[in-house]
């Protein structure tokens, strides 16, 4: 038929580390500590995380952001229906919950416990 390369078959790239390394860190959404910092800022400054300045390069202008999930959305309707999806309600929860603190998480902090047996005075 023709001389040029063949074309890969869908999903041939799937077993190939690089690519997925590859994948996985481009699309990485924002980490809980990064957001819970973002909000105690804004709140310090009393400003508006949803008020967003016009941007052309941004889907609807920047105008429709969920800053929970850090994603911009091209109308008001695709904004609202994120909203009633499971990752968002599970980021929501999240977001809520105790400040995350990556030094406890990597064991540089001694979790100070009460004594097993208190003194009786």
């Amino acid at each position: 038929m023709g001389n040029g390369p063949k074309q890969k078959k869908p999903g041939a790239r799937s077993k190939i580390k690089k690519y997925k390394r590859a994948c996985y860190t481009k699309n990485r959404s924002k980490d809980l500590d990064q957001i819970q910092d973002e909000v105690a800022k804004a709140k310090d400054v009393g400003a508006d995380l949803n008020k967003v300045p016009y941007d052309d390069d941004l889907p609807g202008g920047g105008q429709f952001y969920a800053f929970e999930t850090n994603r911009h959305f091209i109308d008001a309707k695709a904004l609202a229906d994120h909203k009633k999806t499971r990752e968002y309600k599970r980021r929501v929860k999240q977001l809520k919950e105790e400040k995350y603190d990556p030094d406890w998480a990597a064991g540089l902090v001694r979790e100070k416990l009460p004594p097993a047996h208190p003194v009786k005075k």
